[in-house]
């Protein structure tokens, strides 16, 4: 969704989301993007979740991140066990706190590098098999 470098992206692969924002996404977008993956049943409260806003330069809506908790309703009460890892670029050390504050059913943590946030997922894949 988008226009060229300024674009959003969300696959599901085997209990993995992963969301990936580049360049200047609109809100409207991003909010168009999850009603679509919400509507092809691609948001579930047994995925393991990745979000990569590190190509991100646009503004942050926190309004329009709030609203969005209708798509996962499951998020906003008690722990779920659903972790969120988030690969951010410098400066946004209050994303994931804030995030946290309007999604508390949810394990987020923030990440520079792919390789740790995959592996802080897995733990959990692991740990839900077990």
């Amino acid at each position: 969704m988008g226009h060229g470098a300024d674009h959003i992206t969300i696959a599901l692969s085997e209990g993995f989301l992963c969301f990936h924002l580049s360049g200047d996404v609109s809100s409207a977008d991003i909010e168009t993007a999850l009603g679509l993956a919400a509507a092809d049943g691609m948001l579930r409260s047994d995925n393991l979740v990745l979000v990569d806003i590190r190509k991100f330069t646009g503004s942050i809506d926190w309004g329009m991140i709030r609203d969005m908790r209708r798509f996962a309703p499951w998020v906003l009460g008690q722990p779920t066990g659903l972790r969120c890892a988030y690969l951010l670029p410098e400066g946004f050390a209050s994303f994931v706190t804030i995030l946290a504050s309007f999604y508390p059913g949810a394990k987020h943590r923030a990440f520079r590098d792919e390789g740790p946030a995959l592996r802080w997922l897995v733990d959990a894949r692991r740990r839900q098999a077990a």
